[in-house]
């Protein structure tokens, strides 16, 4: 028997409407109908849940060689992406050190394309990082957004003592120093972004418990 079949035997068994086992496993009536359609699979907690509501051991639910493919698809997607978010984490403390460089200028070195790779691994990490639910705890939240405003002015108060700033302050015309001043607060946030990153985003280096 499908799985889908089974999950609606099984509640039919129990009596119980989609309506109930929204309620109890706290997802949508529109996920329920999607799983006794075949239409998607629940995960493993939502199995878990479902077993013990429909009172049927989880071994005898799941066993469907279908579902155990999509859980395997699923596995190698969910790894692949760890393996990217992983990397562009390495990637981003590397080019968080050497935007210290380019922003102090120090030895006169100067990396002109920190900031657009800084843009792009920044991107590329936010859209693989997948653990956006500890943003839910509002405490952790509250940290983040005020980690950030503070690391923030911090580097505000570097950049107005830094020696290359107020070289450059006193020369060129307007036009030069708008732009200029662009450059070093757009530095500025990318530089803050990416600690936030480094800080709050270490969890990316953890292996994968699938």
């Amino acid at each position: 028997m499908e799985i889908s079949e089974k999950l609606k035997q099984c509640r039919s068994n129990k009596a119980l409407t989609q309506a109930q086992v929204t309620e109890t496993l706290h997802v949508s009536r529109k996920t329920i109908s999607a799983w006794e359609n075949g239409r998607s699979y629940p995960d493993v907690n939502s199995f878990v849940k479902l077993s013990d509501l429909y009172g049927i051991s989880l071994d005898l639910l799941l066993r469907d060689d279908r579902v155990l493919t999509y859980y395997k698809e699923q596995n190698e997607k969910s790894q692949q992406i760890r393996k990217v978010t992983k990397r562009a984490y390495i990637l981003n403390l590397i080019l968080w050190i050497l935007s210290y460089v380019e922003f102090f200028r120090l030895a006169g070195i100067h990396f002109l394309l920190i900031p657009a790779l800084l843009v792009i691994n920044i991107t590329i990490f936010m859209s693989y990082y997948d653990n956006w639910k500890k943003l839910q705890n509002r405490s952790y939240l509250i940290k983040l957004i005020a980690s950030f405003v503070i690391i923030f002015f911090v580097h505000i108060i570097l950049n107005t003592f830094n020696a290359v700033f107020i070289q450059r302050l006193t020369q060129g015309n307007i036009t030069y120093l708008s732009n200029f001043m662009l450059g070093r607060y757009t530095l500025i946030t990318l530089m803050t972004l990416s600690l936030i990153i480094v800080i709050f985003g270490r969890d990316a280096l953890q292996k994968s418990e699938i």
